[in-house]
């Protein structure tokens, strides 16, 4: 599966409606966004805590509420504005065409669960056609614990050098179902989540070449900035 990082976030403003529609119409198998919990409890795709790199103005995401959030526009530069707004999951949603897949980063704490699976379980959207990951491994646990229906990955950045083996107890323990890494040249580290029964993700791949040997070594999915590239060098 090839994943839009952020959407087509590489000439569109990331987690906006524009650059997910645009990843369809690329013919992505599914895209990633990045969300928190506003202060009155609307789901809001962002990446950052605040606004400040993508509005040019700050503000607090979890101490603000959706309408004051959506007063902001997305910025295509440093300088100028998109008139875009940021939106929220539900909007994300809508976009999605039947069959393909959403993977939810849950970017705040585990207080964001219960909303989305509400927001989730209001929606159309199959179990199969939605993932949730996160680097928190108390999201992972609250989303287990309320047995969720849906696919759950634990992040970790191999710049954190944490022992594999501890990683991937970490994750059974959890009961996660894989876990997803920006690791690009350990088949040893692919072999060991595969191995233990788990799902093995790739994140964030932009050389096609990497992205090949990835999937070549059991990858599921390979999220990407680029994902027009790598579906061209992959289709070869």
């Amino acid at each position: 599966m090839i994943i839009a990082h952020r959407g087509v976030s590489f000439r569109l403003p990331e987690n906006s409606l524009p650059a997910f529609e645009a990843s369809w119409e690329l013919g992505v198998d599914g895209i990633e966004g990045d969300f928190h919990l506003t202060k009155d409890g609307e789901i809001v795709c962002i990446h950052d805590e605040d606004t400040e790199r993508v509005c040019n103005t700050k503000a607090i995401i979890k101490n603000s509420s959706l309408e004051e959030l959506k007063q902001f526009e997305l910025s295509q530069t440093a300088s100028s504005s998109s008139n875009l707004k940021i939106p929220t999951l539900s909007e994300v949603i809508l976009t999605i065409p039947k069959g393909k897949k959403i993977f939810i980063e849950i970017k705040c704490g585990n207080e964001i669960v219960l909303p989305i699976l509400n927001q989730l379980s209001k929606s159309k959207m199959n179990a199969d056609e939605v993932v949730i990951i996160s680097f928190n491994s108390n999201v992972i646990r609250k989303l287990k614990d309320m047995n969720s229906i849906y696919k759950a990955l634990l992040l970790y950045s191999c710049e954190d050098g944490r022992d594999f083996d501890g990683l991937i107890e970490e994750a059974l323990t959890l009961n996660a179902n894989g876990i997803s890494t920006d690791n690009k040249s350990s088949k040893l580290f692919v072999d060991k989540v595969i191995d233990a029964g788990l799902e093995y993700h790739s994140w964030t791949i932009d050389d096609a070449n990497v992205a090949s040997q990835l999937i070549e070594w059991g990858s599921s999915s390979i999220t990407t900035n680029d994902p027009e590239s790598i579906m061209k060098r992959i289709q070869r």
